[in-house]
């Protein structure tokens, strides 16, 4: 029993996925609970965890008594809880990063609820379309469109974005609308970073690759879709960022029968099994908001 404040602390740390987390809700300096650790590994003649400047893993003993010490301490705090009227509390600081598209879209509002869910938790989100760097950060989800560069990252693949080509009235209006992808290349075309080909699906299964030369190429879907509502061209983006303006006639589709492709959509993230309770229950909760409310434009897997 004289380890077991010990112990404790040691759990603490795996769930909370490094030192400095587990210090900042146990309220403790990260020093010194790093100095308990070592303690407590030195008595029991063993190592339990493998620290390294970017990652937290736990050794083989450390494994197993993490795996036996986990469900007890868990039900001592949901017992002690419950004797005070109180729930455990999720808390602390995640790490995100995602698309700027799709961070100002329905990702914003998954985190907003999720933060007055639970009044404690701290979000820091990087909006940002240099996906594969982001990749090497130490962030603890990354939201990633299109395929994943390295098929060894742990990710949840969440479904495919569905992209459609629209234009303004104003522009329908001046120009027409094509009726075939060959006609997009008399047309006036917005493309927007990184979908400089158009691979274009019609509903009958057949295909059109198209290399557009474009009146305007931007690097953000914002501006993209602001130059479309104001009649400069024919844009290709994913239908959920324009329904808003669908529904307010400021944009139609175009080439009827035809899809703008679609784009994979995965959440990536470090290591569950050694994850805070509060990183696991943040994937689970915008996984959730994702179905709910994307089914009309968001493909799921099956």
């Amino acid at each position: 029993m004289k380890h077991l404040d010990d112990f404790y602390l040691f759990v603490k740390v795996v769930q909370q996925g490094g030192f400095s987390h587990a210090a900042a809700e146990l309220g403790l300096p990260t020093a010194t609970l790093s100095r308990r650790i070592s303690g407590l590994e030195q008595s029991l003649g063993c190592k339990l965890l493998s620290r390294t400047t970017r990652k937290l893993q736990l050794t083989e003993e450390g494994r197993r008594y993490f795996e036996r010490l986990n469900p007890l301490l868990n039900e001592m705090e949901q017992v002690t809880g419950d004797i005070q009227g109180q729930s455990q509390t999720i808390s602390g600081l995640i790490k995100i990063a995602a698309p700027v598209a799709i961070s100002n879209t329905f990702l914003i509002d998954g985190i907003t609820e999720f933060c007055l869910q639970y009044p404690q938790i701290r979000i820091d989100l990087l909006q940002s379309n240099d996906y594969t760097s982001l990749l090497d950060t130490d962030l603890d989800v990354v939201f990633f469109s299109g395929e994943l560069p390295d098929s060894s990252l742990r990710a949840r693949r969440l479904g495919e974005v569905q992209y459609g080509l629209f234009a303004s009235p104003r522009y329908i209006e001046q120009y027409g609308t094509p009726t075939l992808p060959e006609e997009l290349d008399q047309h006036h075309i917005i493309q927007c970073w990184p979908h400089r080909n158009w691979q274009l699906t019609h509903q009958d299964g057949r295909r059109f690759h198209l290399k557009p030369v474009a009146r305007l190429s931007v690097n953000q879907m914002h501006s993209a879709v602001k130059a479309a509502i104001q009649g400069l061209g024919i844009v290709n983006v994913p239908e959920h960022y324009v329904a808003h303006h669908r529904e307010n006639g400021l944009l139609r589709p175009v080439l009827a029968g035809w899809r703008g492709g679609k784009r994979p959509f995965h959440m990536v993230f470090h290591n569950r099994e050694l994850a805070p309770v509060r990183l696991n229950t943040f994937i689970e909760f915008i996984d959730s908001r994702m179905r709910e409310r994307l089914a009309s434009t968001w493909i799921r897997e099956k």
